[in-house]
């Protein structure tokens, strides 16, 4: 069921991406010759009446659409295009487009994964309400691989009822007393299955460096605590008010987090691949379908933010490529993109190695 949820979360949001390149193209003029989900080799797909082929493809990640004048996926123009079709034909290559429609045809896919979020958030703001408080039980909801937690077998479910003999309220309790004793022996009484059980952990020590360079450590378990949020139900308006800012501040969130993993404030171990999105997306499907909805909407964010980073071969390298012709009133030379393409190629093959080395040390060892 892992791979069923995952792939459909991931080809639903992959064809709201090219849906969103194949309208603004086609609003535009463009010839769409191919609408795949997937790469490679073709498993089934048809031919609608404008030409287009849509077909689902041999590898599941990703996918694209190629356009008249396109020699390949990554949309590498023909250099004898103009040479090689009918006069009538040249207006419904992409490559023969202004600047601003090329533009706007490239930051449609990223800008789709962007408003299929606000609709996603929409949805379920109006069905369930907005979250107007949470609270932060003493209760496990995850376990972190590798962690102190998991070395001491604490389990997702299980409620911390006393820590040294002190009565624990709510989780803000546990974090107090985990950070202040890093190495030391704490006695957890736990209620599991409503059995009460009495498990001794040793908090892991972290090294912490504060913003004038004084460095202490902090005791550290690795368990996540379960979140109850109360709800307000609203209006068509205000829901959709919420599900913009919702949009707003999980993508300012993303980026914040990846400056800080640039910038080495945090780990990047904590980035995550397919296989993480697919155990996530597992997870959330079995807590149910509003769970399943949001994480959609949160990877649909990243998706789109991703693309727009300014890395060739991506829609935001092709934008930079547009911006600059724009600037130097002429294309860059075709060494010069071919040689930039190469870097994000090397780029891109870098990230996926990272993040599936992530998935694999994170999920099996």
């Amino acid at each position: 069921m892992i791979l069923f949820w995952f792939l459909l979360l991931l080809t639903v949001i992959v064809f709201v991406h090219e849906l969103g390149h194949y309208l603004v193209a086609r609003y535009n003029g463009v010839k769409v010759e191919v609408f795949s989900i997937g790469f490679g080799k073709e498993l089934f797909g048809f031919n609608d009446q404008s030409g287009t082929r849509w077909k689902f493809s041999l590898i599941p990640i990703g996918g694209y659409v190629k356009f008249f004048g396109d020699i390949n996926v990554a949309s590498s123009p023909d250099k004898d295009l103009n040479k090689n079709i009918q006069k009538k034909d040249l207006s419904k290559a992409f490559h023969n487009k202004n600047l601003l429609q090329k533009s706007a045809i490239v930051v449609a896919g990223p800008f789709a994964n962007f408003l299929f979020a606000v609709v996603l958030f929409f949805v379920l703001f109006q069905s369930s309400g907005i979250p107007i408080s949470s609270s932060v039980l003493p209760i496990v909801d995850k376990v972190l691989p590798n962690s102190a937690a998991s070395k001491y077998d604490i389990k997702s479910g299980d409620e911390i009822l006393k820590i040294n003999g002190i009565e624990i309220k709510d989780f803000m309790q546990i974090r107090d007393i985990v950070i202040s004793n890093p190495n030391k022996e704490l006695n957890f009484l736990i209620k599991r299955n409503s059995n009460n059980i009495e498990i001794v952990i040793v908090p892991d020590s972290e090294t912490i460096i504060d913003n004038e360079g004084n460095e202490y450590f902090e005791g550290k378990i690795g368990v996540v605590a379960k979140t109850i949020v109360s709800y307000e139900r609203v209006g068509v308006f205000k829901s959709l008010g919420y599900a913009v800012e919702s949009t707003y501040k999980f993508t300012f969130l993303t980026l914040k987090g990846l400056k800080e993993i640039v910038m080495g404030e945090r780990s990047a171990s904590e980035m995550g691949g397919p296989i993480m999105i697919a155990n996530e997306a597992s997870k959330a499907a079995e807590r149910g379908a509003q769970d399943f909805i949001w994480i959609m909407a949160i990877i649909s964010i990243n998706l789109g933010l991703i693309n727009l980073f300014p890395i060739p071969l991506l829609d935001g390298g092709h934008l930079l490529f547009f911006i600059l012709q724009s600037i130097l009133g002429r294309p860059l030379k075709d060494g010069l993109q071919e040689y930039a393409s190469s870097i994000g190629i090397v780029l891109i093959i870098g990230i996926t190695l990272l993040v599936f080395y992530n998935d694999i040390v994170r999920y099996f060892f």
